[in-house]
């Protein structure tokens, strides 16, 4: 969770645990009351709304890739550009050149054949010089023929399996290519994005929670998470799968950022919870623990405490603290280590 605010006369901003959880107050009324110049010496604390929300670097990424490669060698033509959105059978390339012509005129030639074939054996039928066995087998060279003509014809074009985009070529025209060497590749399906959360941050996120992506080339996307890995990844992290909400799909200035490769940050909405809302520099960091001065009959004591999301001047302490007790704000920070001096011996 991150906390920021101003200890002392200087703004200082920490991050605890590496959990990025931030507030969104539902009421900002008091935030200019708890500016440092204006905060009382002492403050009865009570319990807000508060909206968790999580934070992650994410990026757009392709869902699937189809690589496009060339069945038969033959020299590239009618290339489709890089960039262009084609649909399902749609001519990428065709092969064409010396290997490519000479394969299509085996086929062409058997094909003509065995149709030569199959014609005279049905005249001899006739005639009876010929049996109906013949004319049958003779029948079934003649699709045979045909039927590999076509598959060299296929062959020799290469279509778009499904609808996508073309995001790269391998090729170009007027080039020679061997078989199963690779022409180019697709994205044939929607963009997805991906974010990494650890920590706290990754067992919060579920299937369903919603939020925005913003670019970092600005603007902001609605998102909603789709999947959750269920293992961490090398660095500890969780991968979330998150996709634009169909609102906003409609919205072309929202659809140009949503790009192959851009990334920025992921803003996801957790749940609304009560937390005690303190000024921030009434929150005082020792020894890696939080704490704050509470006001007793029997004076002001330390009590740990552990902070939760921040906005602006205030932070809102998720346990530690009831709603109703008075807690030290000025100058928190030296009565907390009133007397350090003396304590304190400098090594010689």
């Amino acid at each position: 969770m991150k906390f920021a605010g101003a200890f002392g006369a200087c703004a200082v901003s920490f991050i605890l645990g590496g959990l990025t959880a931030h507030a969104q107050a539902p009421s900002p009324s008091n935030a200019a009351s708890m500016r440092p110049s204006l905060l009382p010496a002492l403050l009865t604390v009570q319990a807000r709304p508060v909206t968790e929300t999580f934070r992650a670097y994410g990026a757009i990424q392709p869902l699937a890739i189809t690589q496009v490669s060339a069945v038969e060698a033959g020299v590239v033509t009618r290339l489709v550009l890089p960039g262009e959105r084609v649909a399902a059978g749609q001519v990428l390339a065709v092969l064409a050149g010396s290997q490519a012509q000479s394969l299509l005129a085996q086929r062409r030639s058997a094909l003509r054949a065995a149709s030569v074939q199959l014609a005279a054996d049905r005249r001899k039928l006739t005639t009876q010089l010929a049996t109906r066995q013949t004319v049958a087998a003779d029948e079934a060279a003649y699709e045979t023929a045909h039927g590999e003509l076509q598959v060299a014809l296929e062959t020799l074009t290469l279509r778009a399996p499904a609808d996508g985009q073309v995001v790269g070529v391998d090729a170009a025209n007027g080039s020679q290519v061997a078989a199963g060497q690779r022409i180019l590749t697709l994205q044939t399906s929607q963009p997805w994005l991906q974010a990494t959360y650890y920590g706290a941050d990754a067992l919060a996120i579920h299937p369903g929670m919603t939020g925005q992506f913003q670019p970092v080339s600005g603007g902001a996307i609605p998102v909603r998470v789709k999947t959750v890995s269920q293992a961490l990844g090398a660095d500890g992290g969780e991968q979330v799968g998150l996709f634009p909400i169909l609102a906003a799909q409609r919205e072309p200035a929202a659809m140009q950022s949503w790009r192959i490769g851009q990334w920025g940050t992921v803003t996801l909405r957790g749940a609304i919870r009560p937390m005690i809302a303190v000024p921030t520099r009434a929150v005082i960091l020792d020894g890696a623990h939080w704490w704050v001065l509470v006001r007793t009959p029997q004076g002001d004591h330390p009590r740990q405490v552990m902070p939760g999301p921040a906005s602006g001047w205030t932070t809102y302490i998720s346990q530690g603290l009831r709603p109703g007790e008075q807690v030290v704000v000025e100058n928190a920070y030296l009565e907390f280590h009133r007397g350090i001096s003396q304590r304190y011996t400098p090594p010689d």
